[in-house]
């Protein structure tokens, strides 16, 4: 396995290098099968992690030292999806009524996006 200047493997490409340097990278669409052959490669290997699509969640290829980054960034996109669907399903009332019954101020929600 050859080492770059920047420290990073080489024996599996430019993408594989560019996930291990940003620590995660989120994938929602369509990926070239070349790309993801390469992905699946390194995750074989051992060089990267990999979080499954899950409902909602996307699939997230990332550095094997940020696990629990991946898997918040995959919770916070499922979330966001939850909550685009609520707020076109739901009239602002009652969305802001379940969050009031979940305990989240519906102030401090709005103020935190």
């Amino acid at each position: 396995m050859a080492i770059s200047p920047s420290g990073y493997t080489d024996d599996f490409g430019p993408n594989v290098a560019n996930i291990l340097a940003a620590g995660t990278r989120v994938i929602r669409g369509r990926v070239p099968a070349q790309v993801r052959k390469e992905l699946y490669a390194a995750v074989k290997a051992g060089v990267l992690g990999r979080l499954r699509k899950d409902g909602l969640k996307p699939e997230i290829f990332y550095h094997p030292d940020r696990a629990n980054l991946a898997r918040e960034i995959q919770s916070r996109h499922a979330m966001a999806g939850v909550e685009a669907i609520a707020k076109v399903m739901v009239p602002p009332s009652e969305f802001r009524a379940a969050l009031e019954r979940r305990g989240i101020d519906p102030i401090d929600y709005v103020s935190g996006r």
